[in-house]
């Protein structure tokens, strides 16, 4: 069983690893997978020996709240958060004073005499004022850093919590040293540390407010998705109209969609025809009409007459929650990459504060060695002895470092990207793809759905005499009562030339595997493939020779007959190819080392679509099972294989390639077998799959560098490596930095909106 819990308290990648570690240690769970960027927990189970109490104590232990009110819609909402960003503005502006008194060495001249002679009776008592109310105000910080820590389940709260307490800590100490020893301390080189202790709790705030900002843009797709549908549906009960919140809708209820309404849930037409604006699905402007039994898709817009619609999915199984769901999940899959990153976030904190004491340590040991030397980027006063030394560099530590640019990198651009991926009609189900999809030199193509429409069309016809209107009359008719693809056909091209039903139709008698036999009042007719035809009537060598050359042309022989056997003529039926294949098969030449066409199709039609398209190696005749072994054989052979196919009987295959492109079909996208879904059916979007991937990539290589050499440098610097060469940051800088780590990386996760050629 498996369910999906929202968790609170959650704010950096070592949370994310906490969770899913406290959860996994409860007797009964088999998985559990927390999504960072939408603060939930995917959890596996097995009902009968889960204790769902344990579970939520277990999560609660380690310093996190699991509720079990976990509602995609409310995920997704643009939650304007007004009072935290009052709570940032007012600290901020708190801090301006505490930042000009705690500074005071830095501009002495501007401090009164009595200032300067009882430091500790104004300016620091303005500082502790202001300090104390700034930690009030952001006390969630001490309450789950502190907790973080007795738990041992360390994240970035508990950095932030150390840094800004023990500056807090000193500066009382520094306060009591000046009151037992009055005068110890010049004015110009006495300073408390409780700007820093203030400072990192506002900052790392204001840093962790854009990051949401940032995530909430990430979501704006799967939000615009999700606000297609009407808040309202028209149910019917009891032959009464009910108006009913959309969200409350459930399986099976019947519902009425009047013309210019958008269609709340995927359903069957009971009755009705009109037509349907399917844009957001297939990015086709022109409406589809509609008529009974005909499948429809919530989010799109009815245009022109009422239809009754009879839900046909649960809420979670809609086509639009499908698409917001897999976009979402790919920002959460689990890559060779994510899962370094993880295990190093996972050991972050805890190195981190033990390196901080090793820092302290050594400075200490040191002595007092940096003194009165001017630095650069201390600007705010000297160092008064070596403890000051010491305790400067090891909360530096603390507070610079930050797991949330690590577990930020990743994710936030997958969200991103798979937002833009789905702007272009293409859904990422295994976010595995765009990482593998850089290594692909082999592309395989199935035919039918693929390169051609998969819909017959009849391309030439014989007729051994005029084909007489009454003819075309019955010809019609009978496949006017037929379902089968190829009498679709027939039908689409008599439709302009008929102009009613005949009327000495009986009946229609399905001959499975062959055709169809009809029964008028005057004759029987037949219309079958070759195979069957052939064991009652005679074909001459002139109608073979037809036959076979019209074969090599991908053209499928039809034939009309009588009971007696007397041939009336031929339709040859031919798949059509998409208007792009050309043209893409020309251009994926530039970008494929081998191109292969894999098929079920007989040698002959697959070879002239092969032909025509440019493809030069061709595989036909071939089951799904056999399919699979082609791919194995394409990749023994050392090829990097995309397969793209329509996903119903290419998903061996799909799964098998290292990238596999399913090509939709109508609202069909639950092919869980490929990596990419082509939602438009368009073979183009593949070159998207290929430019976007690779946008993502180096998208996700700059933030894991910037996240690492970030922390590579700032690390060393904050711990005083430096401070000989007058380069040394106090703890308020190294918060500020910290916080710009995190908004860096949301910041260029974000560049993958911008439109690129």
């Amino acid at each position: 069983m498996e369910k999906e819990y929202s968790v609170k308290n959650m704010h950096c990648a070592a949370c994310k690893i906490n969770v899913e570690n406290a959860a996994k240690k409860v007797d009964g769970v088999t998985s559990c997978e927390v999504n960072l960027m939408t603060n939930s927990a995917k959890i596996s189970f097995d009902d009968k020996k889960l204790d769902k109490e344990k579970l939520i104590k277990a999560v609660k232990d380690a310093g996190y709240e699991l509720v079990d009110d976990f509602d995609e819609e409310s995920v997704y909402e643009n939650k304007k958060d007004y009072k935290r960003l009052i709570k940032i503005i007012v600290g901020f502006i708190l801090l301006i004073p505490l930042l000009f008194f705690g500074m005071g060495g830095m501009y002495s001249d501007i401090f009164p005499e009595i200032i300067k002679e009882s430091p500790f009776i104004i300016s620091n008592v303005v500082q502790y004022i202001i300090t104390i109310i700034i930690v009030i105000m952001f006390f969630d910080y001490y309450k789950s850093g502190f907790l973080s820590i007795i738990k041992l389940s360390f994240n970035m709260d508990s950095l932030v919590f150390l840094g800004s307490f023990f500056s807090f800590i000193y500066s009382i100490y520094l306060t009591f040293n000046v009151i037992v020893n009055p005068g110890i301390y010049p004015f110009s080189h006495f300073h408390l540390y409780l700007d820093s202790a203030a400072m990192v709790l506002v900052v790392v705030s204001l840093g962790k407010y854009i990051e949401d900002l940032s995530k909430n843009k990430a979501k704006s797709t799967i939000r615009a998705l999700l606000a297609l549908r009407p808040k309202t549906a028209h149910v019917l009960i009891n032959n009464e109209i009910v108006d009913t919140p959309t969200k409350l809708v459930k399986l099976h209820d019947v519902l009425i969609v009047k013309p210019g309404e958008t269609i709340p849930c995927d359903g069957i037409v009971l009755s009705g025809k009109s037509s349907v604006d399917e844009s957001i699905i297939s990015g086709e402007s022109l409406p589809i009409f509609k008529k009974e039994d005909d499948l429809v898709v919530g989010g799109s817009v009815n245009k022109e007459s009422s239809l009754k619609i009879l839900v046909n999915k649960d809420k979670k199984d809609n086509l639009l929650n499908k698409i917001a769901s897999l976009v979402s999940e790919a920002s959460n899959m689990k890559t060779p990459l994510t899962k370094k990153v993880d295990k190093v976030a996972k050991i972050f904190v805890p190195t981190v504060m033990i390196l901080s004491v090793i820092v302290f340590i050594i400075w200490i040991s040191l002595g007092y060695t940096i003194g009165n030397q001017n630095c650069v980027i201390i600007t705010s006063s000297h160092f008064i002895n070596g403890f000051d030394e010491a305790f400067t560099f090891a909360v530096g530590v603390l507070v610079i470092s930050c797991p949330c640019a690590l577990g930020l990198a990743t994710p936030i651009s997958l969200l991103v990207g798979s937002s833009v991926f789905s702007k272009n009609y293409v859904l990422v189900q295994k976010s595995e793809g765009i990482e593998k999809v850089k290594d692909i030199d082999c592309l395989v193509l199935d035919k039918t759905n693929t390169i051609t429409e998969g819909e017959l069309t009849v391309s030439f016809t014989v007729f051994k005499k005029e084909l007489t209107d009454e003819l075309k009359e019955k010809i019609y008719t009978m496949e006017s009562y037929s379902e089968h693809p190829i009498a679709k056909a027939i039908t689409l091209y008599l439709k302009n030339e008929v102009n009613s039903l005949n009327d000495k139709f009986m009946m229609n008698e399905t001959l499975p595997g062959a055709g169809i036999k009809a029964t008028f009042k005057d004759e029987v007719i037949y219309v079958t493939n070759l195979s069957f035809a052939k064991d009652i009537v005679s074909l001459n060598e002139d109608i073979l020779k037809e036959i076979e050359d019209r074969s090599f042309k991908g053209e499928i022989p039809i034939c009309v007959y009588n009971k007696a056997g007397e041939i009336y003529g031929f339709y040859y039926l031919k798949d059509k190819l998409k208007k792009e294949s050309k043209e893409f098969i020309k251009q994926a030449k530039k970008r494929f080392k081998k191109m292969v066409l894999l098929t079920g199709d007989n040698k002959n039609i697959a070879s002239f679509i092969a032909k025509e398209v440019g493809i030069e190696e061709v595989i036909s005749e071939v089951k799904p099972t056999e399919k699979d072994k082609e791919i194995i054989r394409l990749q023994n052979e050392g090829y990097k294989v995309m397969m793209v196919g329509d996903g119903v009987n290419d998903s061996i295959a799909l799964t098998r390639s290292d990238v596999g492109v399913a090509v939709a079909k109508g609202s069909d996208i639950a092919l869980a077998s490929a990596e990419f879904i082509l939602m438009r059916s368009s073979l183009t979007d593949i070159f998207k799959i290929l430019n976007i991937s690779k946008r993502i990539r180096n998208n996700i290589s700059f933030n894991l560098f910037w996240a690492f050499i970030y922390n590579v440098i700032f690390i060393p610097v904050a711990a005083g490596v430096f401070a000989k060469l007058g380069f040394v940051l106090e703890p308020m800088y190294c918060s500020m930095l910290m916080a710009l780590s995190s908004v860096t990386v949301c910041l260029n996760a974000l560049t993958l909106f911008i439109k690129r050629n």
